[in-house]
Order: C-alpha cells, then sequence, then structure tokens
C-alpha cells in the first residue's frame, strides 16, 4: 500500500496545496493544486506548518530572503502614514469616479495587490478583481499616487511585504 501524504499551506498569493508520495520524501513534492484565498488576515501556528528546506517561508532568516522575497505574513504589517483612518481619508479625497461607471450606474469593489517595499514605496500595483468601466484604472492611479508607507518588518528589519487592498466605487444616481 502507498501512502501520499498532503499538506496546505498559505502565502500571499493564494493556498497551495502539496502532495508527497512518501512523508520523507522530500524531493518528491509537486503542487496538485493553486487556489485563490483572501490573506487579509492569517493566523500561523508555525510549529503546526511543514517546512522543508526547499520551501521558503517568512521563518527563514538569511540575507537573501530579506532583500529579494516579498512576504504576506510579517511581524509588523505596512501601515499608510497617519493610520487607518488617514488611509480612508486620502482615498475619499483622492478618488475620483469614472465617467463611463457614472453613466452605466456601475457600484462596487476593485481588489488591487501590491508591493511595499521596505522603503515605503509603493510597487507592483495589479487588480486581482476589477470592475471595468474604468475603474481598475483610477483604483490602480489612486494606490500609486500614495505617499510612502511605513514598510512592514520581520526580525526587526523593514522588508518587502505583498499588501491587498479593496477600493470601492459607489455610484451616486
Amino acid at each position: 500500500m502507498k501512502h501520499i501524504a498532503v499538506f496546505y499551506y498559505v502565502t500571499a498569493a493564494g493556498l497551495t496545496i502539496t502532495a508527497c508520495s512518501s512523508p520523507k520524501a522530500k524531493t518528491h513534492i509537486n503542487t496538485a493544486a493553486s487556489l485563490p484565498v483572501d490573506t487579509g488576515h492569517v493566523e500561523v501556528l508555525a510549529a503546526q506548518q511543514p517546512f522543508f528546506d526547499n520551501m521558503p517561508n517568512a521563518l527563514q532568516d538569511n540575507k537573501e530572503t530579506r532583500n529579494e522575497k516579498v512576504f504576506g505574513l510579517v511581524e509588523l504589517q505596512p501601515q499608510f502614514p497617519g493610520g487607518p483612518k488617514e488611509l480612508y481619508a486620502f482615498i475619499g479625497a483622492n478618488l475620483k469616479m469614472p465617467r463611463e461607471a457614472k453613466k452605466a450606474g456601475i457600484s462596487g469593489r476593485v481588489f488591487l495587490s501590491f508591493t511595499v517595499e521596505a522603503t515605503g514605496e509603493i510597487k507592483n500595483v495589479a487588480v486581482l478583481k476589477g470592475l471595468g468601466f474604468g475603474c481598475d484604472e483610477e483604483a490602480i492611479r489612486l494606490v500609486e499616487s500614495m505617499p510612502k508607507w511605513k514598510p512592514g518588518t520581520l526580525y526587526d528589519k523593514p522588508t518587502r511585504v505583498k499588501y491587498n487592498l479593496p477600493i470601492n466605487f459607489i455610484s451616486e444616481e
């Protein structure tokens, strides 16, 4: 009888399911599926998670990992200058409803993903789920115009962090 061990772990990109042909076979890992999940708030008990030598994770401590990897789970999450209230005030003051969306009466959310660099700069803005009618482009413009954030930290050092942010568009009829 052949045993297959199945493990899962959550990253900024989503849920990844892996299968091993044997519990000791660290080199026989094949990705079985990758499912998108909302990772806005994830609590992980490190002692219960399966970690292999060739699997990058937030608990690895080496210079290469801190400088080049983007993390979803860090000790201190990145923060807009002034906190969440200031973030909402910035969005409210700078968000412009696109003309096409006004005409069509579109309302909804655009879900964005971006990286907050160790310097606090916003990079790699991408639409995870869009509305169309110019709303996606306006949400990207808004996020790219944000001031530098307070970066997230890992081991008390600033690090790159993947951040997801929904932007609400409400049609004023």
